[in-house]
């Protein structure tokens, strides 16, 4: 997508449709688990044999978490309806479907299964060749999307790899993420963008890059290395990041389930922000302000993407009205307003296409955060 309402960077590109899952879309057999679990809860009857039975003949004609989720109504409906459960509880068995299933792409890749661009199913990643050939021959971002993100200008293109899936999904090659993005990265016209290649998977994004390096590739130095870490229980992904060969390296906090104590050892940057589903967990500011902190301590560029949904701060709901809690007008503190990139993003851009008179006077350290510049997202 050659524009995108992300923050963090200017555009997108999928080179592959769809994941083989992670901690915001479960397995089928976990989604069943965690259903299972619910209706335990809610019912009297402690006949596990009964309800496991009632669970299976429900969800027996879905095969994925996807599927499941398409048909949380019909598959909650019938399982209450099995057990005698009382009125209204099928509308909570519902609840485990959304409340388990947090991932904004697969949700996405979801409704629009089997649309063209987009995998058949989810859990099963698809290859769409030539998309990031196509993504390098974008320009450089126009004086519309500088205003639009002045925290990124100065900046070249920065596009993010795969909002939409994951690419080190295992049955991906290594053959197909050469040719279809290390190639094009490296082209002539790739070198003017720089790439944020996101992953779930950083230990088999330091695989392919040992498998670069035996073809006698080195890693682009304007591909940055990304990966997610939403709690920790997820926090060795950032050693595994250190692994990857790659000049820079970030971290996507976002949405983040708890406070993170995390190693920044050569870590570049870090996003966070809380969750925007209709469902989402509560997003303690307390926990970004930390990341803030130990950010400054290593040296690491932060950036407060959103609030969330349910945002707290000194134990009180903070109410906006922006669901995705993105929005600078509505944040009470000013000081929350940070959104900052590594210096070093801005040395890998190409003659900008802003006029002098639309660049800010002065860029100031990099360390300033850029909401006390401009004092408005917009």
């Amino acid at each position: 997508m050659r524009n995108t309402s992300i923050q963090w960077c200017h555009s997108t590109i999928n080179p592959i449709m769809g994941c083989a899952g992670c901690e915001l879309w479960p397995s089928r057999a976990g989604l069943l688990k965690e259903l299972q679990s619910r209706i335990r809860q809610l019912s009297s009857d402690s006949n596990p044999d009964r309800i496991a039975g009632a669970v299976a003949a429900a969800t027996r004609p879905f095969q994925w978490t996807s599927e499941l989720y398409a048909a949380r109504n019909q598959v909650a409906a019938q399982v209450a309806a099995a057990l005698g459960l009382p009125p209204g509880t099928a509308d909570e068995l519902a609840d485990v479907f959304r409340g388990n299933c947090k991932c904004y792409a697969g949700l996405l890749g979801t409704l629009r299964a089997g649309h063209a661009g987009y995998a058949d199913h989810f859990e099963v990643p698809k290859a769409f060749p030539g998309r990031v050939a196509g993504a390098a021959r974008w320009r450089s971002p126009s004086p519309a999307e500088n205003a639009a993100k002045p925290w990124l200008i100065g900046a070249p293109r920065m596009i993010f790899i795969s909002d939409m899936g994951d690419a080190l999904s295992a049955d991906v090659s290594f053959d197909y993420l050469r040719s279809e993005i290390i190639d094009p990265v490296n082209s002539a016209d790739g070198s003017r963008q720089l790439w944020l290649w996101l992953t779930k998977r950083p230990g088999r994004l330091a695989e392919f890059g040992r498998w670069l390096a035996d073809q006698g590739m080195a890693w682009p130095d304007h591909l940055v290395a990304m990966t997610t870490v939403t709690s920790q229980t997820t926090h060795a992904r950032v050693d595994q990041l250190r692994q990857v060969p790659a000049k820079l390296r970030g971290l996507s906090c976002e949405p983040v389930f708890s406070a993170l104590d995390l190693d920044l050892t050569d870590i570049n940057w870090v996003i966070a922000g809380g969750g925007s589903d209709i469902l989402a967990e509560p997003f303690h500011v307390e926990w970004a302000l930390q990341l803030q902190q130990r950010c400054r301590e290593h040296d690491a560029a932060f950036f407060l993407k959103q609030l969330g949904r349910r945002p707290f701060f000194d134990g009180q709901p903070i109410n906006l009205a922006d669901p995705h809690g993105g929005e600078w007008d509505e944040w009470p503190d000013p000081n929350w307003k940070v959104r900052e990139i590594p210096a070093a993003f801005r040395g890998f851009a190409q003659p900008p296409t802003i006029s002098t008179r639309q660049r800010p006077a002065s860029p100031g350290p990099r360390l300033t955060p850029v909401g006390k510049i401009t004092g408005n997202s917009k």
